[in-house]
């Protein structure tokens, strides 16, 4: 089974201003410094709509769904924090809050995953850590939210004018682990990692997935699809279920910015069997 990537998002208009970067609405506490949050919905089989991220009773995301899965960043208090999914103050949970310890200046992707009514539906986190733009070169991390993949995955990310690598861009990913926990967990999760000499050119991307230890053939693999990335730009792949069968997956595309003010879109073929 294959899926195409046709597009990721609609990315907001960046704000240059800034008392404009969507990070004002902060959440009170006793911590000292801060970091940011944001939710994505990475289940596609969620019915609800205007789903809310509050943060010890504070929303900081709300507005999303299936089909606008990815939300902007809010300023949360370092320390540890529960966090609640639900549509609104006030409603039940759509999975278990889950409690995750802030890091003063790091970015967190609070993410929903699996499929409703079964046991693999809930939230992880995933810490984006060095999200730090570069003028010459794209910067991208992997994340693994797909409960339904029967084993640890192999992700191959090059430019499409290029040849495909030889070897896996992030080997064995397993579930709910990205590609920082690859080496020294959680630090330089993004590709290149911080302090390389390798750049990457704006341009049109590749994307294959396959299981641990597969080489991609375009026909087998369990997803293969392409994207357009920039230079100065940090993304996030959020890899995740289309529905329960099994490595029926599919990709998101975030913009790990918190200067985006608008929740992002995707849009996605349906599977080619």
């Amino acid at each position: 089974m294959k899926n195409r990537l046709i597009a990721a998002w609609l990315a907001a208009a960046v704000a240059t201003a800034a008392g404009c970067n969507g990070v004002g609405n902060a959440i009170s506490g006793t911590f000292g410094g801060s970091g940011n949050a944001r939710l994505i919905i990475a289940s596609p089989k969620t019915t609800q709509t205007g789903i809310a991220l509050q943060a010890d009773h504070g929303t900081i995301n709300s507005g999303l769904s299936a089909s606008t899965p990815i939300g902007t960043y809010a300023k949360v208090n370092a320390g540890n924090v529960s966090f609640d999914v639900n549509t609104g103050a006030g409603t039940s949970d759509i999975v278990p809050a889950i409690n995750v310890n802030i890091a003063a200046s790091t970015n967190y992707s609070v993410v929903v995953e699996g499929e409703p009514g079964l046991t693999d539906y809930m939230a992880v986190s995933f810490a984006d850590t060095n999200a730090l733009n570069n003028a010459n070169t794209v910067r991208f991390k992997v994340n693994n939210a797909a409960p339904n993949l029967a084993t640890p995955v192999d992700v191959y990310i090059w430019p499409a004018a290029q040849s495909m690598p030889t070897t896996p861009t992030v080997p064995a990913l397993p579930l709910n682990q990205d590609s920082g926990s690859e080496q020294n967990a959680p630090g330089n999760a993004y590709i290149p990692q911080l302090g390389s000499s390798t750049t990457l050119p704006t341009g049109t991307y590749n994307v294959a997935i396959v299981p641990q230890g597969s080489i991609p053939n375009g026909t087998s693999d369990l997803f293969d699809g392409s994207t357009g990335l920039n230079v100065n730009t940090s993304y996030s792949f959020t890899i995740e279920d289309n529905n329960s069968t099994q490595n029926n997956i599919g990709v998101l595309l975030s913009i790990d910015e918190p200067i985006q003010t608008q929740n992002q879109l995707k849009i996605t073929k349906q599977p080619v069997k």
